[in-house]
């Protein structure tokens, strides 16, 4: 298997990228990389990792697309940037499985869709995030904010996507649900409340839908939304888990007693964070798209890094794309039994 690696996009690159680089190919004897960005730091990082050259790939560029760049106009316009080569080697190589960047989204997707292009029957590739739950498992929401506008017949393609990707993670049937102001059916906009009769007749695991309040429970595995509510959703519990995390953190350190009671409460405190630190891990896959395309988060650390580059590398393994492309072409045949 062989991914390509944005070196430059993220806030921590290049050191990060290629310290998560370096650790997955000590992982998995058969990946290969193909790394984009400056030569130099990244021989030195693979001789300091004494990584086999024959490995790697290096194609060489110091120029990297950030959110200033328009999302649009990049590959026009920074056509030697780190992800305008990406694009180019992954839409035109065959010996490239997939690609994992922390660029800017906009861009990614923008040059997901242009030069790499949907699966057959695909309306929109949509982005897959990942989140903890109160049980201590996981939840995916699709879309994460790749597509603002979205007909009932894309949300419906979203729940088979992710459904096809969970089911390839070992999840026998993965609980659907649309994410709605109320549980009730009937309840919604119309594209959801349309989107909830068609979810019914399909051969998923459909549960109905799901509040905002209920997503972190665990009562769904996947919940399925536009790219709007899904974007809003996660940028409002995130900044909602830092605003806790500081009054924590202003309580604890507010003088030598709370200090010293957090100083004994370090364990617990570390078990606590346990399962943000496992979805901080996490990567967003853009499902729909003809070849694997992995975004991180613009703040990713080596670690996440490491695990999005071992887990596209996994998903390119066991042919994700050719099973969506299967659950796209089956969605007007498949019905639930009576």
């Amino acid at each position: 298997m062989r991914i390509l690696v944005d070196v430059l996009g993220g806030d921590n690159a290049p050191k990060a990228v290629l310290e998560g680089a370096v650790a997955a190919l000590q992982k998995e004897a058969d990946l290969e990389l193909v790394l984009v960005g400056p030569q130099k730091e990244i021989e030195s990082t693979l001789d300091k990792g004494q990584i086999d050259r024959k490995r790697v790939e290096i194609i060489h560029s110091e120029i990297a697309v950030t959110n200033e760049d328009h999302p649009s106009l990049f590959i026009k316009q920074k056509p030697d940037s780190t992800l305008a080569l990406c694009f180019d080697a992954l839409r035109k190589r065959d010996d490239i499985d997939g690609m994992v960047s922390a660029g800017p989204t906009g861009a990614l997707l923008t040059g997901t869709v242009l030069r790499i292009g949907r699966l057959p029957g695909v309306g929109r590739p949509a982005l897959l995030a990942t989140l903890p739950t109160r049980q201590g498992g996981f939840v995916r929401l699709l879309d994460a904010g790749a597509n603002m506008d979205c007909k009932s017949e894309y949300l419906v393609q979203f729940a088979f996507m992710a459904d096809s990707y969970l089911r390839m993670l070992g999840v026998e049937s993965p609980r659907i649900a649309t994410l709605s102001v109320g549980q009730e059916e009937g309840k919604g906009n119309e594209v959801v409340k349309e989107t909830y009769e068609a979810l019914k007749k399909t051969s998923l695991n459909f549960i109905g839908n799901i509040e905002g309040d209920h997503v972190l429970r665990g009562e769904a595995d996947i919940v399925v939304c536009d790219g709007f509510a899904g974007n809003i959703f996660l940028k409002s519990l995130e900044e909602g888990a830092y605003f806790i995390s500081d009054l924590f953190k202003a309580a604890l350190y507010r003088n030598i007693f709370t200090k010293l009671g957090a100083l004994l409460q370090l364990k617990g405190l570390k078990k606590v964070k346990e399962p943000f630190n496992h979805a901080k891990k996490a990567c967003a896959p853009l499902l729909g798209a003809k070849k694997l395309v992995l975004k991180c988060h613009g703040k990713s650390e080596a670690e996440t890094f490491e695990a999005t580059i071992l887990e596209g590398y996994c998903l390119a393994k066991l042919g994700l794309q050719e099973k969506i492309a299967e659950a796209i072409s089956s969605i007007n045949t498949k019905e639930k039994p009576e």
